[in-house]
């Protein structure tokens, strides 16, 4: 006990006779007996409040062993159980739980993956895709402090997301390789690149990316169809040291709208696996190009980012020019970037103004918000000259059009002046700022119409640094040039805005779960939430026809469809009691993507095992697998001391004391007629 909690109990004493002796015995000429009994209990009731407040406390030393973490990952995808692999797997889980050695050396923590990443409950092994990468990035920001190792059992075969190799993880990673690690005679087209648009009668370039498994040379012949028609061949050399091999060709679209291709490669003599020796791809061909226009009256990385972004569409192409310098004419354009606007803007909105031309508006550290609030009517900004840094918060109530949150509470701020942002018309927020800690409604990116005129806002610099580090989370630009690439698709049409948007992927596996989603607003538009919406699903071949509503799940009609038999099918998605309607296609494959793999690949996971520090175990080594993991002295349990508070009283019993007191001495006081 500490020197001055032991002094205010001493004071506590003194105070408490002084109360009582005070009361009961300094103005009483005659002390009697019962005197002295209130004088008591007066001091006791007094003496417990003073202690009760006092709250004497003792300091004592804890020992406490701090285990490192252990995380284990198990695949869950449909490959484990096509190869024949989910017993073993099982029987793994199980050992693992039941190891006294794991299990009193580790807190285990246990996670399932395919699809997406999940505490493991049970197995069932019906994921249709496997995403190695994706239990790295979470378990990254789950898993903050301390060394954090993962047992990954798989069996090394990835449909989707980055590369292993590419996976920055700070803790050693054990792999866990499930299934026949031989290597059989094999050909496969491994990837397939392609753009997503392209014009139509313009060659568009495809690239293949083949993997070969043999030991003598070979020849073998790439065969491209479209509607059942061959229209591309080629012949290519393999040798034995040669395991893979990239070919580019190009192909000529010649009709408008989604169109799917076919590439074969010719199979091996007694070749296993046949189902990796054919791709599917799609690409929608349009009719026109889109040119679109930055002018800037400063130099700023932001600028190229946009450049760079908005051309990965290689069916548009962007002009970066300084203000002072553009000679050309605004109508050229689809529409116009107009990046930190100043003064020298003046003429070109008068000109954005009269030919009601679509525009972009960038703010930031340089932007002249006193001219911009007197140049337009739209919008108006209160700020003062400070500095402020915004976080993105994606609005999923968005509706102008579709767009998917890319994650971006993960992404650093953007910089502009500090002040609120008020608007004249209707505008549709689509991110939110969040300002430190703090989620505010204030628009970040907002959009807004105005006599078939739209317009675009984005009030911060510095957004290239979103781009890196969507680059650096995911190892590609992919989603967030996505996401660029909706927002300028939004901005370069001069249709009217459409009151039903429909999302759809144009390929789908077998077995795979289809997700549609569609969005309706009302004549003001607005989401539209009351609105009834039907998914009418046919296939002529078949004679299937199947109509089923959407769902409302936030702010979007959402519905899925499963065990549809592969082909080509057509969709009309339609409003009930309305003419809006939306239609199109889309095809199902005959196959599991997870099929495509009839053994284990362990050259990825033996890059990652040896990145990591780590080390690479197969499915009848885990007995070593925990002999190494206890002998490991990075994995060592710490002991950590604490010193702990522990209270000397029950305030429970000394406030029923302190009652007790009270009332014997009122009762006393009451019988004797002192009250």
């Amino acid at each position: 006990m500490e020197t001055v909690t032991i002094a205010f109990i001493i004071l506590a004493v003194f105070v408490a006779l002084f109360i009582a002796g005070f009361q009961y015995l300094f103005y009483k000429k005659e002390k009697s007996q019962l005197n002295y009994w209130l004088f008591f209990f007066r001091f006791l009731s007094v003496l417990s409040i003073l202690i009760l407040i006092i709250n004497p406390q003792i300091k004592k030393k804890k020992n406490k062993i701090i285990k490192p973490n252990l995380i284990v990952a198990v695949d869950n995808s449909s490959s484990i159980k096509y190869n024949s692999q989910d017993k073993s797997v099982e029987n793994l889980i199980k050992f693992f739980k039941k190891n006294k050695d794991l299990n009193t050396r580790f807190i285990v923590d246990y996670y399932s993956f395919g699809n997406n990443l999940d505490i493991l409950d049970s197995l069932n092994f019906k994921d249709k895709q496997t995403n190695l990468s994706l239990p790295f990035q979470e378990f990254s920001k789950l898993y903050k402090t301390g060394v954090n190792p993962i047992i990954l059992i798989t069996d090394g075969n990835q449909t989707t997301g980055n590369g292993i190799e590419f996976v920055d993880y700070k803790s050693p990673v054990f792999p866990i390789i499930v299934g026949d690690t031989t290597i059989f005679k094999d050909i496969s087209l491994k990837k397939l690149n392609v753009n997503k648009f392209t014009n139509i009668n313009h060659k568009f370039p495809v690239e293949l990316f083949i993997n070969y498994s043999g030991k003598r040379p070979t020849s073998k012949k790439i065969n491209v169809y479209h509607k059942g028609k061959k229209v591309y061949t080629k012949h290519l050399q393999f040798l034995e040291s040669e395991t893979s091999k990239i070919t580019s060709f190009f192909l000529t679209a010649s009709t408008k709208g989604t169109q799917y291709y076919t590439v074969k490669i010719e199979e091996l003599d007694d070749e296993q696996n046949t189902l990796n020796n054919v791709k599917t791809f799609s690409i929608n061909v349009i009719e026109e190009k889109s040119e679109i226009l930055i002018l800037t009256s400063i130099i700023h990385p932001d600028v190229g980012m946009f450049k760079k972004s908005i051309e990965r569409n290689k069916q548009r192409s962007v002009t970066i020019s300084k203000i002072t310098n553009f000679k050309g004419n605004l109508t050229d354009y689809q529409f116009v970037i107009l990046y930190q606007p100043t003064k020298k803007f003046i003429k070109y909105f008068d000109e954005i103004t009269a030919s009601k031309l679509n525009y972009f508006i960038v703010s930031g550290l340089s932007t002249d918000w006193n001219f911009l609030n007197k140049i337009q009517s739209n919008f108006h900004k209160e700020f003062i000259p400070q500095s402020e840094n915004y976080y993105p918060v994606f609005n999923t109530g968005y509706a102008s059009f579709l767009s998917n949150d890319i994650g971006f509470l993960d992404l650093p701020p953007i910089e502009d002046y500090f002040g609120n942002v008020t608007f004249s018309l209707q505008h549709n927020s689509l991110l939110y700022q969040k300002i430190g800690g703090v989620i505010t409604q204030n628009p970040l990116l907002t959009t807004f119409e105005n006599s078939n005129q739209r317009t675009a806002i984005l009030l911060g610099e510095n957004i290239w640094r979103w781009r890196m580090r969507n680059y650096a989370l995911n190892n590609s630009f992919e989603t967030f040039d996505g996401f660029i690439s909706n927002l300028i698709q939004y901005l370069s049409s001069n249709q009217k805005r459409k009151r039903l948007n429909v999302l759809i992927e144009p390929i789908y596996y077998a077995n795979e779960t289809i997700q549609i989603s569609a969005s309706y607003l009302d004549k003001n538009l607005n989401f539209d939430d009351r609105a009834k919406l039907w998914l009418t699903v046919s296939n002529k071949e078949n004679d299937f026809l199947k109509k089923i509503p959407f769902a409302v799940f936030e702010s979007r009609f959402t519905i899925e469809l499963s065990n549809l038999p592969a082909g080509e099918y057509n969709y009309v998605v339609s409003v009930e009691n309305q003419k809006s309607s939306a239609s199109g296609l889309f095809k199902i494959l005959p196959f599991e993507i997870e099929q495509q793999y009839t053994n284990a690949n362990s050259k990825e996971l033996k890059i990652l095992a040896n990145k990591t520090n780590g080390k690479v175990f197969y499915s009848n080594q885990s007995v070593e697998l925990i002999a190494y993991l206890k002998s490991d002295s990075q994995f060592k349990q710490i002991q950590k001391t604490e010193t702990i508070k522990i209270s000397l009283i029950d305030w429970k019993w000394i406030l029923g004391f302190i009652i007790l007191l009270l009332s014997v001495e009122w009762f006393t006081r009451k019988y004797f007629g002192m009250i």
